[in-house]
């Protein structure tokens, strides 16, 4: 073989293995993504078997208080010529209450509608169901209650002393929206999903759970379960 031609021959399998190691780095570059985004159908079936979600536990002590005094009034001609307290007419009393409120979120209805998808399949936003409250009890720390009545009055019946009860929880029923308990129960649900569609591929930070709206005092009806509650709201 000429030298001539032996060197034309390295050159040549010089310039095919540049252009091979050229082409794999190439094909290995543009390897498209992998797709993190698992079957919708799969997505709502994991959600739906937490079923009944409990994400929120209060206890909340209250104690009601209520005072009325005796007045003495006298009327002439259409005006007051009188009117004062009566000495010795008036009573007092407080109520210690302890009431218990959970709240839950029920998945057994939770549909793809509730789920929001980025256009690059990267991000996910989940809207919960809206959430229920319940008293699961309710009851008066008789040992602490306390009352004075003045010496013309008598003491307060079990009547006025079970509606004074009532009066308070419903009370701390109205409050629920201030207390925090809708968050928490926000906060407890997403702890609980975002694993759960993490182990699907989805960055953390990629995924937001929240409620419909800010709840208020007025939406209370619609969120308090009445059936699993041992007080009814209204009532």
């Amino acid at each position: 073989m000429k030298i001539k031609d032996f060197f034309f021959i390295c050159l040549l399998l010089s310039c095919f293995t540049w252009d091979a190691c050229t082409v794999d780095q190439t094909e290995h570059h543009e390897q498209p993504l992998p797709n993190v985004v698992e079957d919708s159908v799969d997505f709502i079936l994991k959600v739906r078997q937490t079923s009944r979600l409990y994400t929120a536990e209060y206890q909340v002590h209250k104690i009601v208080t209520h005072a009325d005094v005796k007045r003495l009034k006298t009327t002439v001609l259409g005006y007051d010529v009188i009117d004062t307290d009566l000495p010795l007419g008036d009573r007092k009393i407080a109520i210690p209450i302890d009431v218990t409120l959970k709240a839950y979120i029920d998945f057994s209805h939770f549909s793809e509608k509730q789920v929001e998808r980025s256009s690059d399949g990267r991000h996910i936003h989940i809207v919960l169901p809206d959430p229920k409250v319940v008293v699961t009890s309710s009851k008066v720390d008789h040992a602490s209650v306390r009352q004075f009545s003045a010496l013309l009055r008598s003491d307060y019946s079990d009547a006025e002393m079970t509606n004074f009860t009532a009066q308070g929880v419903r009370a701390v029923l109205y409050a629920v929206p201030q207390m925090g308990i809708l968050e928490t129960a926000r906060q407890s649900a997403a702890a609980t999903l975002i694993p759960l569609v993490a182990s699907m591929g989805y960055e953390p930070d990629h995924i937001v759970v929240t409620f419909r709206k800010d709840f208020t005092g007025k939406d209370l009806p619609l969120l308090f379960d009445n059936e699993k509650s041992v007080v009814r709201f209204g009532k």
